[in-house]
């Protein structure tokens, strides 16, 4: 019992004199770190955008995987038995829709929407065209009491609104801020949002910056489809398209490290909490983010309430 002590009294001693030495030697504050933290393995200094320009311009990704291999297309892909088991594969199959789907993006679906099925869900999907993905995720999400909310510009798909089966179509255009309000004030907040509306990039960025703040729930997904779409001139009005947004909301859910030292980090894992509590401001995307899953030609991007940053943690502290 008093090794036990002993040991710590040994840590918390450890502690304390550790993370009274760095306030003492100006290296443990609030705000702006030092650059000119030094160890064995080099400095642990932020690497800011200044000293990331200077640095080489050099390729990151080898040639290895850059080389260029031919691939096809194959019309055996419908034979996988696994496929076949798909259960967002089997219903559009079987409603035979006058629409179009890329055939990967059914494991897709079904990874991202599959843990959520039979729960209780208010859906948003912007694009209506002939009603075949609010049939579908009409019978995939089978809890009665999941509500699916079409959006479309075209007057025609108000046809498929069909109150008794929660289906409801409302007639507007997905960059249209106030319309979009009142679809949420209707019907939301939403806990999944699918934009498979235009394709137009000005639109995709519109549609995201207006609605994953508000009209998403906190555990909500985003999901975009046909991402390719940015590639090709026909829907593509902006110079950086959704996909790059989809980038700088990876790189924005990593700002904490951005504004901080390793020693900072270390520091905090070190000291008691009644001494020291690391706190920093950071862009208000970066507390809303739990996850970022990309697929081809699909994101799903995670909604969250991070309250608080992450830490190390030690075990001469914890």
């Amino acid at each position: 019992m008093i090794g036990d002590l002993l040991k710590e009294l040994v840590k918390a001693l450890y502690r304390f004199c550790r993370y009274h030495l760095a306030h003492l030697a100006g290296h443990h504050r609030a705000g702006p770190v030092p650059h000119t933290m030094e160890s064995p393995q080099g400095s642990f200094a932020v690497a800011d955008a200044g000293m990331i320009a200077n640095l080489p311009d050099d390729e990151i990704l080898s040639e290895t995987y850059r080389r260029e291999v031919r691939m096809n297309t194959s019309r055996r892909d419908l034979d996988n038995e696994e496929f076949g088991r798909n259960p967002v594969f089997q219903i559009w199959k079987q409603q035979k829709p006058r629409a179009h789907k890329w055939t990967h993006y059914f494991e897709a679906y079904d990874t991202i929407f599959g843990p959520r099925r039979t729960q209780a869900l208010r859906i948003l999907e912007i694009g209506v065209y002939e009603g075949a993905s609010l049939r579908l995720w009409r019978r995939y999400f089978d809890n009665p009491q999941t509500v699916i909310v079409g959006i479309d510009i075209n007057p025609a798909c108000a046809r498929f609104n069909s109150i008794h089966e929660n289906i409801h179509v409302r007639v507007g255009n997905q960059a249209d801020a106030l319309f979009l309000d009142t679809v949420t004030r209707d019907f939301g907040p939403f806990d999944i949002i699918i934009d498979d509306g235009s394709h137009v990039s000005s639109h995709m960025i519109q549609s995201f910056n207006h609605l994953f703040f508000g009209a998403l729930k906190n555990n909500g997904i985003y999901l975009a489809e046909d991402l390719h779409a940015n590639y090709w001139t026909s829907y593509r009005d902006t110079r950086r398209s959704f996909l790059d947004l989809c980038k700088e909301l990876m790189e924005l859910m990593h700002a904490h490290y951005t504004r901080t030292t390793l020693t900072e980090w270390s520091l905090e894992s070190e000291a008691g909490p009644e001494t020291h509590q690391l706190s920093l401001e950071v862009p208000m995307v970066a507390t809303m983010i739990k996850e970022i899953r990309v697929f081809d030609s699909i994101v799903a991007i995670y909604k969250t309430r991070r309250e608080f940053l992450p830490r190390v943690l030690n075990p001469l502290a914890d």
